[in-house]
């Protein structure tokens, strides 16, 4: 199962979640409050606590059998907010919820409302989160310039507290991050990932946090297939 993060959907996240199917079938949830095909209303407060919940209620009602859930950024804080038994591990890819997100002066400049053109400016975005070299893919840019001109961007959220991650760690959990990453680069999210869920972080080649077309090849589950059932691929 499949949550993407702040920002983005299914039909954003295809290329990831074709990748990730090749192990097993993939159910793809859309998050509210996020552009996409899910619930426009927002949680104002308490909101990874409040998602958390979202996610334990819909779970039964989109699988029967335990599923590997995997979570980029906001959506890896929501897995691991959610207590549900029918999580049985966890693969969160630049997750939020271990430590608070670095945002540098190049990615605010970036993303700033006066920046040139919609198109220039979700370009400009992408490069910024992007390592050095990587090239941005036009639909991405496009995307990036249509929810800055029609949505308002969510704050990212806070780390867990204690008492929820000591809980997530009755299952597996896998934590990968880009090399290059400028949200939560390896030196800052490494440590966290140890202190407070555990377990060791992998470092990817991959652009980061902003790499959305496939999952980084050293990053696949280790856990039964079997385990991952949970349907075909779906936008839930």
């Amino acid at each position: 199962m499949l949550i993407p993060g702040t920002n983005v959907n299914a039909a954003v996240s295809l290329g990831f979640a074709e990748a990730l199917s090749r192990s097993g079938p993939l159910i793809v949830l859309d998050v509210p409050g996020q552009p996409g095909l899910s619930a426009g209303e927002r949680p104002r407060r308490h909101r990874t606590d409040r998602y958390g919940r979202w996610l334990t209620d819909i779970l039964p009602q989109v699988t029967s059998e335990p599923a590997v859930v995997v979570g980029h950024s906001l959506g890896g804080a929501i897995a691991l907010a959610s207590g549900s038994d029918l999580i049985s591990g966890r693969l969160l890819v630049s997750t939020a919820g271990l430590v608070r997100l670095r945002v540098g002066a190049s990615l605010l400049g970036a993303t700033m409302p006066v920046a040139p053109p919609l198109r220039t400016a979700g370009r400009a975005a992408r490069a910024a989160q992007s390592s050095p070299g990587a090239s941005v893919s036009d639909e991405l840019s496009r995307w990036m310039a249509l929810v800055g001109s029609s949505c308002r961007s969510s704050l990212a959220p806070a780390p867990l507290p204690s008492t929820a991650l000591a809980r997530a760690r009755s299952v597996p959990n896998m934590v990968v991050t880009g090399s290059h990453d400028v949200f939560l680069p390896p030196a800052r999210l490494g440590p966290a990932a140890e202190q407070r869920l555990g377990t060791r972080l992998r470092v990817s080649t991959a652009p980061g946090i902003s790499c959305r077309r496939s999952p980084p090849s050293d990053s696949a589950p280790s856990w039964p297939s079997s385990r991952t059932r949970a349907g075909g691929i779906k936008n839930a």
